[in-house]
């Protein structure tokens, strides 16, 4: 199914003012996230942070005096984090209203750093997978992509289903067989809706570290790493989250066990129940 663009900018219009709301163990994969960032910045000049929302990551980044071009579809989220840059008197930062499908106003290999994070991928739904190729076009250095993670989406589906309808529904099995979600499909998916932001869910694709894999090397890229991000903290449960959270010394020991557990124990594990639980790091197979 074709994605209604036009729809899902309102949608991230009025999600807007959420966008750093953590809920659960947001704040968790964040933080890794930020570990993932830090370790890639050597030699960073210049970064292009997709869909940037309010600036979570764009706006520190221009702090530390990196050239840093922040691009999101949503005007609203757009107003805030260039508000937010103005109050900072950053320089360095330039923002831009566009779609991650189609970054064509940007040359190939133009950015050293390319940031890909939350939505932007996702939330394309059926044109998910052109995301990643322009994300992977304009990388001149490295990528850094988080995505969802269809071994979690799948039970969350089956799930919501239940709850809303009381039975597995045909959005389940086409979760399960194409990892995609699409409003309109199916009668019963404005049920599984009800309650959401303008009772609506958006386009919506997930990912196995496998198929992610596949689509980053056919667009040229070298796996650095792949895999689920922060399944621990969805694996504890909820009280031991919620108690690292209200500890500083805690949550930094807790990010360590996070990090090891991903990559000793379980590389492809469900990763957090809240925000994208599947992370790529990549470079072009051949430098520019």
């Amino acid at each position: 199914m074709k994605v209604n663009f036009k729809k899902e900018k309102q949608w991230w219009n009025a999600k807007a003012t959420k966008e750093e709301q953590d809920l659960a163990d947001e704040a968790i994969n964040r933080a890794l996230r930020w570990r993932e960032i830090e370790r890639h910045l050597e030699g960073i000049k210049t970064i292009l942070d997709i869909g940037a929302g309010i600036g979570v990551y764009s706006i520190p980044l221009a702090q530390r005096r990196f050239s840093v071009t922040h691009i999101d579809f949503s005007p609203s989220m757009l107003k805030i984090a260039s508000q937010k840059s103005k109050s900072l008197n950053l320089k360095n930062i330039h923002f831009v209203e566009g779609n991650a499908v189609d970054l064509s106003q940007f040359p190939d290999h133009s950015f050293d750093l390319v940031l890909n994070m939350d939505g932007a991928i996702s939330f394309c739904g059926s044109e998910a997978e052109q995301a990643i190729f322009e994300s992977c076009r304009v990388t001149k250095k490295k990528l850094i992509i988080t995505v969802s993670n269809k071994i979690l989406m799948f039970p969350v589906w089956l799930a919501s289903s239940l709850e809303a309808v009381k039975h597995f529904t045909p959005a389940d099995y086409e979760m399960l067989e194409r990892g995609e979600w699409h409003q309109e499909q199916f009668p019963e998916n404005a049920m599984m809706t009800k309650g959401l932001t303008q009772n609506y869910f958006g386009a919506f694709k997930a990912f196995l570290p496998d198929e992610l894999e596949k689509i980053l090397k056919q667009a040229g890229m070298r796996i650095l790493r792949i895999g689920g991000l922060g399944s621990l903290a969805n694996l504890c449960g909820k009280e031991t989250v919620e108690q690292v959270l209200r500890n500083k010394v805690l949550f930094e020991e807790f990010l360590d066990l996070c990090e090891r557990f991903d990559k000793e124990i379980l590389r492809d594990g469900p990763g957090t129940r809240q925000r994208a639980g599947l992370i790529a790091i990549a470079e072009p197979a051949e430098k520019s």
